[in-house]
């Protein structure tokens, strides 16, 4: 019998390939779909980005970072929830992330449990279909 979990598709961005890696199975673990990016542009071009409910990214990337890539699924059509996870956590950066619009904040190591509880929130308010990008 599959989950809820199963009809949405999480998009984990990391340059990191062990945190990557581990973060898309422990959602996997949880029941959701997903797509792991080593990077935000790699995401941004995937054709697949319309079909996702959520994102959960690093913030302290090579290339764009998670802030920029917050701005750009900002101006999509239909713009998703961002959770920001970062291995430099700081009150400053929270407060920015908070006023840019992230959906959550994590430090790490990930809080499993916060961080599977957030997201069963924010997948359970929203609707069944996408539009595109």
């Amino acid at each position: 019998m599959r989950s809820k979990h199963s009809s949405a598709l999480i998009g984990v961005v990391e340059d990191d390939e062990s945190v990557r890696l581990a973060t898309a199975s422990l959602l996997r673990s949880a029941n959701w779909r997903v797509i792991a990016y080593p990077s935000a542009n790699h995401l941004l071009s995937d054709t697949r980005r319309s079909e996702l409910g959520l994102v959960v990214t690093d913030i302290h990337m090579p290339g764009m970072d998670g802030f920029g890539l917050l701005e750009a699924i900002g101006s999509w059509m239909q713009p998703v929830p961002v959770i920001f996870i970062t291995a430099y956590a700081t009150q400053a950066l929270r407060d920015r992330s908070s006023t840019a619009g992230a959906t959550g904040f994590f430090s790490k190591p990930l809080d499993d449990t916060r961080l599977l509880a957030l997201i069963d929130r924010i997948i359970g308010k929203q609707p069944k279909t996408r539009s595109s990008v």
